[in-house]
């Protein structure tokens, strides 16, 4: 009894242990940039989330009209930042890659520090 209750423990391990795996691995061709890019009106935006959200490759696309910025999230098995550069122009829109903002404790933008 004892040693049955002791493989179904290793086995319950060795499948949660897999999935661990398997997410880090899902993430690891993943990578995020910001762009700045004019957008000057919700149709702007709508413009760039048709173009990009069903694009392969691209995970998430988040744009911000008050920063002027196009966040997305791509894999790097498919796109890198020169192709995304070049879909934008496509949409003759001009995009720039930018540093993230650090997190700055006194914006609480992580709940707090």
């Amino acid at each position: 009894m004892k040693t049955m209750m002791n493989f179904k423990v290793f086995v319950l391990m060795a499948m949660v242990s897999l999935f661990a795996f398997n997410a880090s691995a899902q993430n690891a061709d993943e990578a995020k940039v910001l762009f700045s890019v004019k957008l000057d009106c919700r149709s702007c935006v709508k413009k760039v989330e048709n173009h990009f959200g069903p694009m392969r490759g691209v995970k998430k696309v988040k744009c911000s009209i008050p920063d002027q910025t196009v966040d997305i999230t791509y894999s790097t098995k498919r796109l890198d930042e020169a192709k995304l550069i070049a879909e934008f122009k496509k949409l003759e829109l001009e995009a720039t890659p930018v540093a993230e903002k650090p997190c700055v404790e006194e914006q609480k933008c992580c709940g707090g520090h």
